[in-house]
């Protein structure tokens, strides 16, 4: 008995494992082709073209004729291109790519045979550049942008990383708005605005590329923060030097009188009493109502034009607001405020420039003179100042 039941044990167990096999033999014979799989050649020799905001794939077209498309795969195969490589006669496939982001993108290209078997995949990662890339560019500055007879001299920085090209806009003396011939390349930075309006405010913009990108693109026009500037006409400005700090005829208003004459100058003291006190002061008001005040960006002082001996301005700072300056203020560097602009000069010419790039604004200047390369008089020598500006109010 014992053995009739071990024999069908035995049995039991030998026909379950058989159908236990056959079970996994179907389930597996599915995915399981005949002969084995047959696969397209895959996409060779990838590159690609960076673009703002898009890219350009390149492969070869597959030399077997079987292989008859393609599928572009981005974004972990969400987006796609299909390509027919019927359309591609030269043996070389291009395909653009736009609206993606600042940021990499790995593509795949699988090619695909005339019964839909599919090659493996090819892989690519291209990083195109967009706004975010094009905000982290650098602008240029305007140095300097001044009237010279009827045109404008703009100066510019030099150009940033991968920068091309500056255009510019201006208004022009009709006050139409129009745009500049002169387009800046890298090595540049000038450029004449013929027939401008003094005054105005005038718009730039830069095209940058990267040094491995295709496409070149414009920043948005950007606005100077100072219109151009012109001469400004002092004639009836008020001019006060600290006291004492006269001699003869050469009084302080004549600074301003357009004349660059011995007779038509400032000269400070010959007394002994007062010739080496310093700071000496100069107080100018422009006497312009509310609302238009100037904006200073250059000055140009005139010495004697005869002998460096006789140039004396050493170290000075000057001061521009809206509150009148006292020029016998002894404490000036507390009462005057913020300093304008501070400068040195040499005696090596007659005609000595200072300048800044952004103006200030006030109706009231001073000059306050430190001290004089004549060490043993201290004398002050101004034959004319010229000073430039624009009215902010007046610039739009």
């Amino acid at each position: 008995m014992n053995k009739i039941i071990k024999y069908f044990l035995i049995v039991s167990v030998v026909v379950s494992t058989a159908m236990a096999c056959t079970s996994q033999d179907d389930i597996y014979q599915k995915y399981v082709k005949k002969g084995g799989y047959d696969y397209p050649a895959k996409a060779i020799n990838l590159s690609s073209e960076r673009g703002f905001q898009n890219v350009t794939v390149i492969w070869e077209k597959p030399m077997d004729p079987a292989v008859k498309r393609a599928m572009l795969f981005w974004d972990n195969y969400a987006d796609s291109v299909a390509v027919d490589y019927n359309d591609y006669a030269d043996g070389k496939v291009a395909i653009k790519v736009g609206n993606l982001e600042d940021r990499s993108y790995t593509f795949d290209i699988v090619n695909y045979d005339e019964v839909g078997n599919r090659s493996l995949p090819a892989e690519i990662t291209i990083s195109p550049y967009g706004d975010g890339w094009l905000v982290s560019r650098s602008e240029r500055s305007v140095t300097s942008a001044r009237m010279e007879g009827n045109d404008a001299v703009v100066k510019m920085t030099k150009a940033t990383d991968e920068m091309y090209y500056t255009k510019f806009r201006y208004r022009n003396r009709g006050g139409e708005w129009v745009e500049c011939e002169k387009v800046l390349k890298p090595g540049e930075n000038e450029v004449v605005f013929r027939d401008a309006m003094r005054g105005k405010r005038f718009q730039y913009s830069s095209a940058f590329c990267p040094a491995a990108g295709r496409d070149t693109v414009w920043r948005s026009w950007m606005t100077s923060a100072d219109g151009i500037s012109y001469q400004l006409d002092g004639k009836r400005w008020s001019v006060q030097a600290t006291s004492g700090q006269v001699f003869s005829e050469n009084t302080p208003e004549k600074i301003f009188d357009g004349k660059n004459l011995s007779g038509c100058r400032w000269h400070s003291s010959k007394s002994e009493a007062t010739k080496l006190v310093f700071p000496k002061i100069l107080a100018i008001d422009t006497q312009v109502s509310a609302g238009n005040e100037f904006a200073f960006t250059e000055f140009r002082f005139f010495e004697s034009p005869e002998s460096p001996s006789l140039r004396y301005i050493k170290s000075f700072t000057m001061y521009i607001g809206n509150n009148s300056y006292n020029p016998n203020d002894a404490r000036y560097a507390e009462n005057f405020g913020i300093p304008f602009l501070s400068s040195v000069f040499n005696t090596s010419s007659a005609e000595q420039v200072v300048s800044v790039s952004r103006g200030a604004t006030g109706r009231y200047l001073s000059i306050v003179f430190i001290d004089s390369w004549n060490a043993a008089d201290g004398y002050i020598d101004l034959w004319e100042l010229v000073p430039y500006g624009y009215v902010p109010s007046q610039a739009d």
